[in-house]
């Protein structure tokens, strides 16, 4: 990435932060080096610092894709201190297609979600399909497009606060839910689910334990 990219993405790295405000942050990547890729921050929601490595997944895409990488957007994730964002990845290449670099937009929703769902239960009917009622059972066998982190975020979301205003019983019914949907036979979602909680993948063993001694 050369210098005059590099500061007119600043400069677009500024705007956009300067329209969104604090819940916005902007990063820039330089592949050139994937152990230090990121070159430039404006904002502050991820807590990461110029030198910081590409994220996980990040890395998953430009293992799997390489140089046709295609551009991510209106994703979402959540970081370890529990925040939900919404996130853009447009990839930067030279002229030859060769990837240079990243333009990565993260937003906090999470108060937003909390509200969107507050909004939704205050406004849902006794005979409603919608709102928060009982769990329901997802058969992953007939819904394979539906992945176990798009399930796990929706029954947190739908909890109606964020993971970190959440008590125990708050989190021992999500996993009571997820265990309902069948989703801890899938590898590996213990640990996201202890990552979205922003707690430990022992916590969620216990509460598992205690959902399915009930």
């Amino acid at each position: 990435m050369d210098l005059n990219q590099l500061e007119t993405l600043r400069r677009m790295a500024s705007g956009i932060v300067g329209v969104f405000g604090e819940r916005c942050e902007v990063v820039i990547h330089d592949f050139s080096d994937l152990a230090r890729s990121v070159v430039h921050i404006e904002g502050d929601v991820t807590h990461r610092s110029v030198g910081a490595p590409v994220t996980s997944t990040m890395k998953r895409m430009l293992d799997e894709f390489g140089d046709r990488v295609p551009d991510k957007v209106a994703y979402k994730i959540t970081t370890e201190d529990g925040k939900v964002l919404r996130c853009a990845s447009i990839f930067l290449r030279d002229q030859q297609g060769r990837l240079t670099g990243c333009l990565s937009i993260n937003f906090n929703i999470s108060d937003f979600m909390f509200f969107a769902q507050a909004f939704a239960d205050f406004t849902s009917l006794p005979g409603d399909n919608g709102g928060s009622g009982g769990a329901t059972r997802v058969d992953f066998s007939q819904k394979p497009e539906r992945s176990m982190e798009t399930i796990v975020d929706d029954t947190v979301t739908r909890r109606g606060k964020p993971p970190a205003m959440m008590d125990r019983a708050d989190r021992t019914e999500i996993v009571r839910r997820l265990e309902s949907a069948g989703v801890f036979m899938v590898k590996g979602s213990v640990n996201y689910l202890a990552r979205v909680l922003g707690v430990s993948p022992y916590t969620v063993y216990s509460y598992l334990k205690e959902v399915r001694s009930a």
